[in-house]
């Protein structure tokens, strides 16, 4: 209802975890812009199956956090929108943050998710036992 009556496109998802949630969310009219966010929704491949489902209702994806990961899924699909960039990144731990100039974010080179982790940096966090 508020999608359809409150004169402006909805962003949501950031919280749902299942496809089963996009797919109602998404046939009901109720978003403009999927949100997934791949720390909830079940990691990459549930992360591309919402896009998937949100490219055959003609609906751009945006992001929820882990802008380093999101950055990589945007750039591997058809239909992406707005990258989220939140200030608590994880800059400080890995060794090629993303850099943001003039409002783009070019993904690193790296393979897979191009996420290198700088382990020293993690230390501080290891859990011996």
């Amino acid at each position: 209802r508020i999608a359809k009556e409150g004169g402006l496109p909805i962003a949501s998802g950031e919280n749902l975890h299942t496809i089963y949630e996009f797919t109602h969310m998404i046939e009901h009219g109720a978003i403009a812009f999927p949100e997934p966010d791949v720390s909830n929704c079940g990691g990459i491949t549930n992360w591309m199956r919402v896009a998937k489902l949100a490219y055959a209702h003609h609906l751009p994806v945006t992001t929820h956090g882990v802008h380093e990961l999101h950055l990589h899924l945007l750039a591997a699909i058809p239909n992406p929108s707005y990258l989220e960039v939140h200030s608590f990144g994880l800059e400080r731990f890995i060794t090629n943050p993303p850099v943001l100039r003039a409002g783009v974010m070019t993904p690193s080179h790296a393979p897979g998710h191009g996420v290198l982790f700088d382990w020293d940096a993690l230390a501080e966090f290891r859990i011996n036992g």
